[in-house]
């Protein structure tokens, strides 16, 4: 069943878009509230599984203070929304131990995701203040005197028993010396004995007291006691503490003629206490081995959902960027065309009309790149593999670029065995060669020749380009083909990170392989080998018919 959600927006379009998103994703909003004072009332009234709260709020009560009484008053997680990022608001927020943020503007997926890591968050912290409980509730149940202490003999825990028999309250006790809490002498020799915690947490043995042993109180009162210390250990053996328990043998002394039958009763109560402490020991480590590895599980969830923010975050400043320039180069040559035409001598228009043809080329190009890695990840890309002349087609690529004033970069073409006949994509062979082409010259010098070899095989045709550019670091090699990524070397350079990413697509359509050899400051070299069907003619690259 999907979670009830009460939404808290002052605006009322936002509200509804919300409103909107959350049922389209199986969510059950509870209430559309506008205002702090409000969104209480509405809470203690429904008790919604999760607040959708935002930080500025009309009225005497905002978003913030209103998510501090929700958390005080009702347990219910709260997951901000805003527009705001200025560190006093989120020092603000950060007090109230929010489940989440969610920045305007947003999108369906970043909603669901947070909501669901801020639900899993909350009901993995409600178990494990149930568990504390439990466990706190069965050591005060112990009939015994119970102490624990942290892995440097610090307490940590004392039970009701213990607080009645030391007279030490364990507000007084927590986090001080066991050695000042439990203080044991010889009942005949009066001298004090060592503390047993001591030697459980150096040796991590199972340590008892002497008989004859007496407990000095707070008071400094003397009660005769029998007691035993456990080490607490976690699943690696390592040592995070001691267990001390202890009772009070006065009846025993007193009724001497019962003592046999006492001490056989005693020593059936130890035993039991020492299982109990036992099974108790083993349910602690498990739930101590349990909330590392959920907190482990949260914390990947957390650094993955970063990641996708940054490359999200990347992937808007790319786009912005690289559609801003090509846009102002295009207002700013229509405005002159616009306002200084007769001033213009025909040659000046002219460059003006270039470049602002240029620029709507080059923004068609990035859209077609968009769109090109889009279908490849949605499968919908197409792939038509006929029969051609591969030796033509890279000669009539290298044309191209040659052709282009722009281009400085002589192309060397070198082309072995016979490459006619051979059955490739022919759109998706030119998307290949045209973006490593683009790519060698983009990032290498000026006049610094470009080698381009193509080799015909019986099985497989293999492209080789290299260049004498700035190279790529051994490092960043990993993410050539992630969309969106530039390496740090580039400078200036202009682009936006897809051409490798549509070259990797489209060898992977061809069931090829792509490999990369890259040396900073002296040049790259890409080699790609697509398979070519069997030749049932015995003729190199013919193909099936």
């Amino acid at each position: 069943m999907k979670a009830r959600i009460l939404i808290v927006e002052d605006e009322n379009i936002v509200a509804f878009n919300i409103q909107t998103r959350l049922q389209a994703l199986g969510y059950s909003v509870t209430a559309v509230i506008s205002s702090g004072e409000s969104a209480l009332q509405k809470v203690a009234e429904t008790r919604p599984d999760l607040v959708l709260m935002d930080i500025k709020l009309k009225g005497k009560v905002d978003g913030i203070q209103a998510a501090e009484q929700i958390r005080t008053h009702f347990q219910i997680p709260v997951v901000y929304l805003t527009a705001y990022t200025d560190e006093e608001t989120l020092n603000r927020a950060k007090v109230t131990e929010p489940y989440g943020y969610i920045l305007k503007p947003f999108e369906a997926r970043d909603l669901g995701t947070t909501i669901e890591m801020a639900l899993y968050k909350h009901q993995i912290e409600q178990q494990l203040r149930e568990r504390e409980q439990w466990l706190a509730t069965t050591l005060k149940s112990i009939g015994d005197a119970v102490i624990t202490t942290d892995s440097q003999g610090l307490v940590t825990f004392m039970n009701p028993v213990a607080e009645a028999l030391t007279r030490w309250n364990a507000e007084e006790v927590l986090g001080s010396d066991l050695c000042h809490v439990f203080q044991a002498i010889n009942e005949r020799t009066r001298e004090l004995i060592e503390n047993p915690v001591k030697l459980v947490l150096q040796e991590g043995v199972t340590v008892g007291l002497e008989n004859h042993t007496l407990l000095i109180t707070k008071d400094g009162n003397e009660i005769p006691i029998d007691d035993s210390a456990a080490p607490i250990k976690n699943d690696a053996g390592n040592i995070l503490g001691a267990v001390l328990v202890f009772h009070d043998v006065t009846e025993q002394q007193e009724i001497q003629a019962l003592l046999e039958k006492t001490n056989e009763e005693l020593e059936g109560r130890v035993a039991e206490s020492i299982v109990q402490l036992r099974e108790t020991n083993e349910q602690l480590r498990q739930e101590i081995f349990r909330r590392q590895r959920l907190e482990n599980d949260l914390r990947l969830a957390l650094e993955k959902e970063r990641e996708l923010n940054e490359l999200k975050s990347r992937i808007i400043a790319t786009v912005s960027h690289e559609y801003r320039t090509p846009l102002t180069t295009i207002l700013s040559s229509a405005d002159l065309l616009e306002h200084y035409d007769s001033r213009l001598t025909p040659e000046k228009k002219q460059k003006h009309f270039q470049r602002i043809q240029s620029s709507i080329k080059y923004l068609t190009k990035l859209v077609e790149d968009m769109l090109i890695v889009q279908q490849a990840e949605m499968g919908t890309l197409d792939f038509s593999p006929a029969s051609l002349d591969v030796e033509q087609v890279a000669r009539e690529m290298v044309n191209e670029f040659q052709l282009n004033p722009a281009n400085q970069h002589p192309i060397l073409f070198e082309c072995q065995g016979t490459c006619t006949n051979v059955i490739l994509d022919e759109k998706l062979l030119k998307l290949i060669l045209r973006n490593l082409l683009s790519n060698a010259i983009k990032f290498s010098p000026d006049k610094n020749p470009v080698r381009l070899e193509l080799r015909c095989e019986p099985s497989q045709v293999v492209f080789q380009l290299s260049d004498g550019g700035i190279g790529i670091p051994s490092t960043e090699k990993a993410q050539l083909f992630n969309p969106f990524f530039r390496c740090s070397n580039i400078g200036v350079t202009p682009g936006v990170g897809l051409g490798l990413v549509i070259v990797k697509e489209c060898v992977d359509l061809h069931r090829g392989e792509i490999f990369i050899e890259s040396e900073v400051g002296k040049g790259t070299t890409f080699t790609v080998t697509l398979p070519i069907p069997e030749n049932p003619t015995g003729r190199v690259g013919a193909a099936v018919t």
